[in-house]
């Protein structure tokens, strides 16, 4: 049988007050500051999932920042398609009109004059900036992405625009929406503001051509591998099979590259190889839009088209007027409805996964909130019951540490 004594009590009783004391302070301090773990050493396994829900949270509030700004670099490029697609509409009228017969000369002349200042408009939206940077001109945001060349032609008595060059690239902004997975939030000029399909024509006999070296080509920016001893019908396999909107073939042994969607044609020799400059589509240091002087350039941008409709009705060509330039005006429309379509799906798909986001953001929030925030009700309820535990035994050890004849002796 084990002996009691009144050292033992004393020591059991001032050991269980000190608990009661640091249980208190543990108490007092998480309801002053909200948190059940201040430290990693309370609660290593609360302490690692509350890191994991933090960097979580901070990853779908930069998910949702991305997108929001996607969003709103899509709505002012749809805001601009938009204007010029309500600008197309003006011009057909004033097409339809010029090719009437019952118009004169001088009527299509004001007519022209209303044209050249709509296009004036459209290259100005063509060149617009969402905060200081070009919408469509890729990567080069620093740029007007369209050039204006102008000149007095023969048939008017003013300086009117006779070129517009497209100087950005075909590079593609692209937002980080979800991990690893990325979406493009710019339109592209080459592409947004073209009316027909490209034909490049070349003018040299390449039907005997073979490659002589490894060496690589980039066409509408999918890079296309030409090995050592490749005959240019195995090229022009590469080339039809690869995942791009571009046909090769030969005609009259002349290689002709077309787009099979309405677009300028992009194309550049890279890592060193020749093979375009070879079969003379390139000369070198050229721009990936611009072709050796002899290559036959087919198809029309926008500004082509609407190049010409004033062009036309200033000679007062009525025939042409009525088919090929109110068609190109049409095929233009289009292409500009369908980039608007395009924006409208990505704007839907931002709007789906932003919802998404957000309530992912919410429920981990929630749990967050779970694993680091007390109960204040229990809390405070716990609280209360130990004070009245340590109260107890308090007035428990004031009766078992009574003084003794050593207390007297001072």
């Amino acid at each position: 049988m084990m002996r009691v004594t009144h050292n033992m009590l004393k020591n059991d009783t001032v050991y269980n007050l000190n608990v009661h004391q640091r249980n208190l302070d543990q108490l007092q301090n998480n309801l002053s500051t909200g948190k059940k773990v201040r430290i990693p050493s309370e609660d290593p396994v609360a302490a690692a999932h509350s890191m994991l829900y933090r960097t979580r949270i901070n990853e779908l509030k930069t998910f949702i920042d991305n997108i929001e700004e996607g969003e709103a670099r899509l709505k002012f490029a749809e805001d601009n398609l938009r204007s010029i697609v309500n600008i197309f509409h003006r011009l057909e009228e004033l097409t339809v009109q010029g090719a009437h017969g019952t118009y004169t000369r001088e009527d299509r002349i004001n007519i022209a004059v209303e044209i050249d200042e709509h296009l004036k408009e459209i290259v100005q939206i063509a060149n617009s900036k969402f905060k200081g940077e070009s919408i469509f001109s890729g990567y080069q945001t620093n740029i007007n992405p369209f050039e204006v060349l102008k000149a007095k032609p023969e048939f008017a008595d003013r300086e009117m625009i006779t070129k517009v060059i497209y100087k950005g690239d075909i590079g593609k902004h692209d937002r980080e929406i979800e991990q690893q997975e990325y979406a493009p939030v710019n339109l592209v000029g080459n592409m947004a503001f073209w009316a027909t399909n490209e034909v490049i024509i070349g003018q040299g006999d390449v039907s005997n051509y073979t490659s002589t070296k490894d060496q690589k080509i980039r066409i509408d920016g999918k890079e296309i591998q030409i090995n050592n001893t490749d005959t240019i019908n195995t090229i022009m396999d590469k080339i039809n099979n690869a995942d791009i909107p571009v046909r090769a073939s030969l005609r009259d042994n002349q290689i002709v590259v077309e787009t099979m969607a309405p677009h300028e044609l992009w194309m550049e020799d890279i890592e060193g190889g020749t093979f375009l400059q070879d079969i003379g589509l390139k000369m070198v240091n050229q721009r990936p839009n611009e072709f050796a002087n002899n290559v036959q350039k087919v198809g029309y941008s926008i500004f082509d088209v609407i190049m010409k409709i004033r062009d036309d009705l200033y000679q007062n060509k009525t025939r042409e007027l009525g088919s090929d330039d109110l068609g190109n005006l049409q095929h233009g429309m289009e292409n500009l409805s369908k980039n608007l379509g395009e924006i409208g799906a990505r704007s839907n798909r931002f709007s789906t996964v932003k919802k998404r986001l957000n309530m992912e953001e919410l429920d981990m929030t929630d749990i967050l909130a779970k694993t680091e925030n007390i109960d204040v009700a229990k809390t405070v309820m716990d609280l209360q019951m130990l004070e009245y535990i340590h109260k107890s035994a308090l007035a428990v050890g004031a009766r078992i540490i009574r003084p003794t004849l050593m207390d007297f002796l001072r």
